[in-house]
């Protein structure tokens, strides 16, 4: 369907006028309502030349910072990539992102890492990081300042932030207590968790949503013991193996983080066809595990969904189209991948 002033002037609720003046730069038309116009013009797709040149126009420019845990964690690479599409759709908009990779869940690292974008002069923080008291006062002192904060893949406790981005870890570690129980075939589960970080709020939603799920359901199960590997595969190998390797009643390894290479590599070398692995997400070092039958089933969490919303939501408030107040959380499909359906 072609897009024309018309389409757009319904979308806005505004009349075909107002919508003219916005994308040709004539009259005067409050502020807010011409930057929701030339948002709808770019999402519907209207960009004809004038019009493009009308928003190549915005003259205010957008700060956005982002931090992720992401280096040596290939999950967050799908992150990424939401993000850049949400910069390559939004640039014209005044949307400009700083992006500050980091490694693993090191309290002092992450307060750093804020502290710099915080230095830099972003507008607006959205951050994938740990859930400690002094992170959350860090990022109240960022929104006291003005700074607006999205949480993105994790969520602090007791932070005064915008919204939170990101899957429902609770949820997901019920589906992997139910499925679970639909294949188990040991008379009791005995349960090796290796969790990333147990400073990341989402693995520890994993963790209780899969036992509160195991209790639930009645299934006899014990949790043996919870390592921590922090998204590391030659910390999760190392840690597993010798856990494996002194416990040979392990019937079930429940992989709540990264570091899914390392697990799997260990299970490998026990030689034991019936250890059940439960992971999570379909990066490629974990969609070969499956096929291959070490890991049964991942369940995945859409990150280029959660780099995408979380810088668009980041600008709707910047740009006053949406009041924060009434912006709700987003979170992402729980998706069960299986060895017919994962890379696909």
């Amino acid at each position: 369907m072609t897009v024309t002033v018309k389409t757009l002037a319904k979308a806005a609720g505004v009349s075909r006028g107002t919508v003219d003046r916005v994308l040709h730069d004539r009259g005067s038309v409050k502020k807010e309502l011409a930057l929701k116009i030339k948002t709808l013009a770019k999402e519907l797709g209207y960009v004809p030349n004038r019009a493009g040149r009308a928003l190549s126009g915005v003259r205010e420019r957008y700060k956005i910072g982002v931090l992720l845990p992401s280096v040596g964690n290939a999950f967050f690479d799908g992150v990424i990539e939401g993000i850049d599409k949400a910069c390559t759709e939004y640039a014209e908009l005044g949307v400009d992102v700083i992006l500050k990779k980091i490694q693993g869940y090191e309290e002092h690292t992450h307060l750093e890492a804020i502290d710099e974008l915080k230095k830099m002069g972003c507008s607006a923080l959205c951050i994938a990081t740990v859930d400690t008291p002094k992170v959350a006062e860090k990022l109240n002192e960022c929104q006291a300042l003005g700074i607006k904060v999205i949480l993105v893949n994790s969520d602090v406790s007791n932070v005064n932030r915008v919204c939170y981005v990101g899957a429902d870890y609770t949820k997901a570690g019920k589906t992997c207590a139910g499925l679970l129980s639909l294949i188990s075939k040991s008379n009791k589960l005995k349960i090796l968790v290796v969790t990333g970080s147990k400073l990341h709020q989402g693995h520890s939603k994993r963790i209780k949503g899969f036992i509160d799920e195991l209790k639930a359901l009645k299934v006899d199960f014990e949790i043996s013991e919870q390592i921590e590997s922090n998204d590391s595969d030659i910390q999760a190998q190392v840690r597993t193996t010798e856990y494996l390797q002194n416990h040979k009643d392990i019937n079930c390894v429940y992989v709540t983080g990264a570091g899914v290479q390392g697990v799997g590599a260990a299970i490998i070398a026990t030689g034991r066809q019936d250890i059940v692995g439960i992971a999570f997400d379909d990066i490629y070092t974990t969609i070969e595990m499956v096929r291959a039958g070490i890991f049964k089933f991942v369940i995945c969490q859409q990150p280029d969904r959660q780099g995408y919303h979380a810088i668009k939501r980041a600008y709707l408030v910047l740009s006053g189209i949406i009041n924060e107040q009434t912006l709700g959380d987003f979170y992402t499909d729980t998706i069960i991948k299986i060895a017919s359906n994962i890379g696909k």
